[in-house]
Parts: structure tokens; sequence; C-alpha cells
């Protein structure tokens, strides 16, 4: 007795690979470089935690400066301000190489809103002239009060709404998949916090 197979004749869909090795790129200024160091060390210290839980193998994270060889990693990250994202387009033209994947982590001064989130078709067209895979980025708003949180627990509430949105982050980088979503704001009791300890 003959089993039909109705996938005879069908080509096998490849998954694409999941990132090996992620490079971790500050491209701020020295004015801000401090809060975009402190971004991307707060995401490596809690992706192995993350790989860990999903039972996958925690890839190699590389911290590389501008103008540093990026070309043996199949992922970067960009950590930079908004006033900087002409320095992160310029690691994409110059840096990075075809089919790797791009992401951006950006941070703006205002809390309150008021300075609107950057928009990044300019940074994914850049990764499209250069054969790079565009996959998105996270929007942190608010480098006072990042400042605040930064020797809070990490779950605590002044800092949970960062940590959280970096975490999402972690998500889309573990399974090299496309991260898009609105920019991570204070919550009310981070903002208080933040008033609270300029008194």
């Amino acid at each position: 007795m003959q089993t039909e197979n109705h996938d005879m004749g069908r080509k096998p869909t490849a998954k694409p690979a999941l990132p090996c090795r992620i490079a971790l790129v500050n491209t701020s200024s020295r004015a801000d470089e401090k809060i975009s160091r402190y971004l991307l060390d707060d995401l490596a210290e809690a992706l192995p935690v993350y790989a860990r839980l999903a039972g996958v193998a925690s890839p190699e994270l590389a911290y590389a400066a501008p103008g540093e060889k990026i070309d043996a990693c199949d992922t970067v990250l960009l950590g930079h301000t908004l006033r900087d994202v002409a320095a992160a387009q310029e690691i994409i033209a110059t840096q990075v190489v075809p089919e790797t994947r791009v992401y951006t982590l950006a941070h703006l001064r205002d809390s309150a809103g008021n300075e609107t989130p950057p928009r990044f078709s300019q940074m994914e067209a850049c990764c499209e002239a250069a054969g790079a895979r565009w996959m998105g980025g996270l929007v942190i708003c608010g480098d006072r009060l990042v400042r605040v949180a930064a020797g809070a627990p990490r779950m605590g509430w002044k800092r949970r709404w960062v940590s959280e949105a970096l975490d999402r982050l972690i998500v889309a980088l573990l399974a090299g998949s496309s991260f898009d979503e609105p920019a991570a704001r204070p919550t009310l009791l981070a903002r208080l916090a933040c008033a609270l300890s300029a008194r």
C-alpha cells in the first residue's frame, strides 16, 4: 500500500540562520556616548539570559568602535542619539557587509514627547544600498530618566519601562526577526521618580 506524499516536488524552505555574532557599535558623540553605552551594556547583560530561557545558543557579542572591522558579524546593533543618525548611516555605508542584519537602538533627550522619534526610512535606504538587511529599531525617550533609572533594579518601577523595551529587542535579535514598535516612553512613576530625585 502506497502512502500519497503531498510534499513531492516541493522544494524545502530554508529557515534563515539564527545570529551567531552580533556587533554592538556605539556611534554617539562624546556628549551622549555614556547613555548609548549603558543601553548597549544592559542589553548585552540580559541577552544570554533570554537565550538560555529560549533554549538557543547565545550569540557572541563584540563591542566595536566606529571604524573597527565588523565584517565577521552577521548582525549589527547601532547605538546612537537622534543627532547622531548620520554617523550610524556612515557605519552602514562603509563597514556593514551584504546580508548583515542591521538594528538600531536610539535614544532621545526629551521625555515628554515633544521631540519626534526618528523615522528610520533613511537607515533602511542605507541598508538597501549596502545590500544589508534592515531589521528595525527601538527608540528610548528621555535621557534624563534613563540616568535616574540606571542604578535601580532592572525590573523595578523606575527602570522597568526601559528594560521591557530592551527585552523585546533582545527577542528579535535572538530570532533574527524584524523589530517594529512605537518608541518606549517613561511611565508616570518613572517621571515622578525623576522629579523627586531632582529635589
